[in-house]
């Protein structure tokens, strides 16, 4: 015999079970990378920079807003070591590449030569958000030009 029994939940309830488990931010409109944790916070990041438009510089728009996608490179920067920013040299969306690069670069960490050198053949084609305007532009041209830190 096979018994069901059904269960209501608030909707209160349930906001509280998904932010105790950690499948959503405590306050929702606190500034969030991405509103899940995935495996790590570095996942965290990549997953958003993989999600990205495109490559953003700091300061987009009228208003000279710092991106989130900027905010995202920041952390990047800032937690991924020199062994994991080389992983995502070879990573399958060209933004990661870019940004990953680029904390190389800044960090001033060693990049690995072979896959340095591929990065620059790489006519992967990628947005660059110039003052809100996307220009198309492959990834070996792009890490070649100068960047504002």
């Amino acid at each position: 015999m096979i018994s069901v029994k059904s269960l209501d939940i608030s909707a209160k309830d349930y906001h509280e079970l998904r932010v105790m488990i950690r499948a959503i931010p405590q306050d929702p409109y606190a500034s969030q990378i991405v509103p899940f944790i995935l495996e790590n916070e570095l996942d965290s990041i990549v997953f958003r920079l993989a999600q990205a438009p495109g490559i953003k510089e700091m300061y987009l728009g009228k208003n000279d807003s710092i991106t989130s996608e900027f905010r995202a490179y920041e952390k990047l920067k800032e937690l991924a070591t020199e062994k994991e920013l080389n992983e995502l040299l070879v990573h399958n969306s060209p933004i990661v590449k870019v940004y990953a690069y680029r904390a190389l670069l800044v960090n001033e960490m060693n990049m690995d030569y072979d896959v340095q050198s591929s990065l620059l053949l790489d006519t992967t084609c990628l947005e660059w958000y110039m003052n809100n305007i996307p220009i198309s532009i492959t990834v070996g041209e792009l890490i070649q030009i100068p960047f504002q830190e």
